[in-house]
This record gives structure tokens, sequence and C-alpha cells, in this order.
């Protein structure tokens, strides 16, 4: 078998117009797209600069505010999440609420050191103190009030 080399002269054009890229060569086009495709259930798209534990944060806030007393179970508050991030996946969720909870048995094996829940029974949590809006802690204290 025996190579030759040789080259061929080839012109091309890249036009970049929004998030796709044009590639023409000679007669030949290739159109590509600049944003990356994820598909449903891959990835939770959260706004930048949101991580999930804001997510589980927020969401606690605003179910203790909604009951009115402080006691809720990680299911509860991940259908409360799912309605304003579609995309969240149950198993990373509730592995998070355990990440959160350090008198729960499971937390040694998480890195995080959030403590926004403490366990109040088997599948019950309820949100610390130091985490509650602003707002519920207030309401709270006028009620204390005589």
């Amino acid at each position: 078998m025996r190579e030759v080399p040789f080259s061929i002269p080839v012109s091309g054009v890249v036009r970049i117009d929004g998030d796709q890229a044009t590639i023409i060569v000679n007669r030949a086009e290739t159109i590509i797209s600049l944003w990356p495709e994820t598909m449903p259930g891959k990835q939770t798209l959260l706004e930048p600069g949101k991580t999930m534990y804001d997510v589980l944060l927020e969401t606690a806030r605003e179910v203790v505010q909604r009951k009115g007393f402080n006691r809720f179970s990680a299911p509860e508050l991940y259908h409360e999440a799912l309605e304003k991030y579609p995309g969240l996946k149950r198993g990373s969720f509730m592995s998070r609420v355990i990440a959160c909870t350090p008198d729960h048995s499971s937390y040694k094996h998480y890195t995080s050191t959030r403590d926004y829940f403490s366990r109040i029974g088997p599948g019950f949590f309820k949100l610390n103190e130091q985490y509650r809006a602003e707002e519920t802690v207030d309401e709270k204290r006028n009620l204390l009030k005589p």
C-alpha cells in the first residue's frame, strides 16, 4: 500500500447569528446550535446564582408561613418546590433535606455544613429558628406581647 499526500484548497464561511452558527464550506452548509440542549428531567435549571439548597430553604419558609406552624415532611417540601421548579429530581431534593438536618442519622454522609432543619420525629422536620422568615418571627413576638 502506498500513500500519496495531497491538498485541496477549501474556502468557507462561519456566520454566528444569535444562538446558532452556520458553517458553509464550498457548497455544504451546517447549522450548529450554541446553546446546550438538555433532556427533560436530566438537569434542573435554576435561576443563575441559585442552588438547590436555596430552593430548599425558600420552600421550607413558604410552607411554614402558609401552614402557620413549624412542622413538615420532606415529600411535602418536594411537592411544594415542584410547582415552581418542575424539573426537580425527587432523590436529589430528598437527599439535600437530610444534608441540612444535623441531627439526622445519615447527615454524616454529606459534606454540607448547613443546619436548616431539625428532625422532630420519623419523617418530620422543623425549620430552625435562625432560618425562619422575618415576618414569621415578628408575628410570633407580637403574639407573646400582652
